[in-house]
This record gives structure tokens, sequence and C-alpha cells, in this order.
């Protein structure tokens, strides 16, 4: 706007000096720029009326600190293109704010314009394009056009591989379980993952011998050694008294990330565990290989834990998983506390690195 206020400062300084020296040439000058003004002002609303700008995202998983681009498509019913400019609102829970784009156009005939942005607290957002200018051929004159849509992205936490320590009740934990090691072999004659034909080099014990006599072929008895989880990480969404809950709620999610990748490093299977205040009941997640993780994690960050008091999460999956063995809970909170029974850590936004692989949890 401050080339069409040049403008129109020129236009009044034309008729200033028209007046003050009584000379014609400086009114037409000034008739002149007006009828240009005028024109530009009636194609800009013609444009503005013709123009339709939606927002999109085309990757909407990204890493934090890391560099993307979310672009508006503007479309033109007849004519050129407009110029168009923009300014994102980041939206996600507790947290609300603008942050200057560097909009560019990268295609003038297809109309797309391309943001670079980053966000250093991990999570679920909503971006905006607040602020969004139509402008005139000469990018003199701009009409604001309220976009309606919006994108979504997720900012994927960052891992953290921190020092645990497994005890052999850990390590030789087995207990009863629907699921089954799919390359570790047990040795109970009751742990069957499946029957199958007959392959050289199978074990003449494990030949199904009923069903060998139904068919005609030899059948044997796959086994496999039950997927026991020894260790379930709580995490205790209470952020209510959060002072910076997009700061706690990326910790949170970030402490549970590294923990579960470290278990898995060291091949212990778990499960996550949290209070979902829509179910109104404990959710959990086992965890075998590393997609589980980052999908416990995706769905963690739906829950708005913004209202919601401290919770006995452990005590309540007791309650519902009870009989169930288990070896180690690790609790976990938003207030930064990282216990696992005689071991207790605190944790900060600002050096979760240093905080996380200088703790060392035995399990």
């Amino acid at each position: 706007m401050k080339r069409g206020i040049i403008y129109i400062l020129l236009i009044l300084v034309c008729i200033y000096i028209g007046i003050i020296n009584r000379e014609e040439a400086y009114f037409y000058v000034a008739a002149l720029m007006l009828a240009v003004m005028v024109c530009l002002l009636a194609g800009l609303f013609t444009r503005f009326f013709r123009t339709g700008i939606s927002m999109q995202m085309n990757i909407p998983v990204v890493e934090k600190n890391r560099t993307f681009h979310p672009e508006l498509t503007v479309r033109s019913n007849s004519g050129q293109v407009p110029y168009v400019s923009a300014v994102f609102k980041v939206m996600a829970a507790g947290m609300k704010k603008k942050q200057n784009s560097t909009f560019r156009q990268i295609d003038n005939e297809n109309g797309v314009c391309q943001g670079a942005m980053s966000l250093a607290v991990s999570g679920r957002y909503e971006i905006a394009a607040a602020d969004v200018r139509v402008y005139d051929a000469f990018h003199m004159f701009y009409i604001k056009k309220k976009i309606k849509n919006s994108a979504n992205v997720y900012v994927l936490p960052q891992c953290y591989l921190m020092p645990i320590n497994i005890t052999k009740k850990t390590r030789d934990f087995v207990t009863d379980s629907d699921v089954y090691h799919a390359d570790i072999r047990g040795d109970d004659s009751s742990e069957v993952y499946q029957v199958r034909e007959y392959r050289p080099g199978d074990s003449v014990r494990n030949i199904h011998w009923k069903l060998t006599a139904r068919q005609d072929e030899i059948m044997v008895r796959d086994m496999n050694k039950t997927l026991s989880c020894p260790v379930i990480i709580c995490v205790n969404l209470d952020g209510k008294d959060c002072k910076n809950y997009g700061h706690a709620m990326s910790a949170v999610l970030e402490s549970m990330v590294s923990l579960s990748f470290s278990l898995i490093d060291i091949r212990v299977p778990h499960f996550i565990a949290w209070y979902d205040p829509e179910k109104m009941s404990i959710t959990r997640y086992r965890i075998i290989k590393e997609e589980d993780v980052y999908d416990a994690a995706a769905r963690m960050s739906y829950v708005d834990a913004r209202s919601m008091d401290w919770y006995d999460v452990i005590g309540m999956y007791r309650e519902k998983y009870r009989g169930e063995d288990f070896t180690s809970f690790i609790d976990v909170d938003m207030k930064g506390n990282i216990q696992c029974g005689d071991d207790r850590y605190h944790v900060k936004f600002e050096t979760l690195k240093e905080d996380l692989t200088h703790m060392c949890l035995t399990v």
C-alpha cells in the first residue's frame, strides 16, 4: 500500500503546484494520474471478485525445525492471475499467533504462491492464511480477501536415544499373550502361531497328525514365542496448570518417543498408555517397531489436555488391565517429571536433549 499512498501524494502535489503557480499543465497531469488510478481500482475490483484462493499443504507431516512450504492456489475466472501476498496464522491447542510469511508467486500462469516456514515445537497445528491481499496490475493497491479453508500439519517429535538398564526379570519376561514373535521360536507346544505345509527341515514333533490325516499333504504347527510387553510407558496429560502448554506437550511427546525408541533399541516390547478424555478411559498402544511409536504419538497429539486435571494413569491402567503381568511402569507427565521405580528425573523443554541423554533408567 506504500506505493498507492505515494501515488496519491503525487496527485495531490501536482494539484497543489498547479494552484500555487496557476498552471493548467499540472492539473492535466493530476487528472491523467487520477484516471489511471481509477482504472487500476476498477481492474482490482474485477480481479477481486473473479479470483478464488485456497490453502493447501503438500506435506502434512514435517520434521521439527525443518523448513516446509505451504501453498496458496490462486485461480482466476478470466484475465491474468493477480499478485497475492499473505501472512500465516498458526493455531494449535494453547497457541495462537501470526508469523510473517515469505510468500512468493512461483507460477504466474497457474497462480501458485509458495511460503516458507518452520516450527520449533512438536505437535499438531492448523495453518491458515490471514491478511491475504489481492493487488492491482502495478502492485500499488490491494483488497483483503478472507480464506475459509486451512491446512493441517503434524510436526514429528524428535528422538534422543537414552541409556536404559534392563534387568534379567524384564529380559526373560514371559506371560500369556495373543501376539507372537515373528522371528523367535518358542519351545512350548501350546504356542502355535499358524498351521502350514511341511517344509524340509521341519521337526517331526511339530506335525499336526489330525489335520494331516484329513488332507493329502503333511501339515505342521508353526510355533513362535509369545510377544510379552513387560514395560508400560504411562503418559499423564495433565495440562491444566501448564504455563506454556505448547512447550509442555512437545516435551511430553519427545520424552515418550525417546523412551520408546530406546526400549526398541534394546529389544524390549512395551505399551504406551494415556487417559483419553473423549473415551473417558485408558488408551494403550502396543509398540513393536518404530512405526508404532509415531502412530501412538500422532494419536496422542489429538488430545487437548488444556483443561485436564491430574489422573492416576498407572492406577487406572492396573484397574482396566487387571490380571496382566508386567515388570516396570515409566510415568511421564506434562510438568517434566519422568519416574521409573526409584529413578526420578526432571526435564525442561529448553534443555530436553541434554536432560534425556544424561538420565539412566532401570526397567
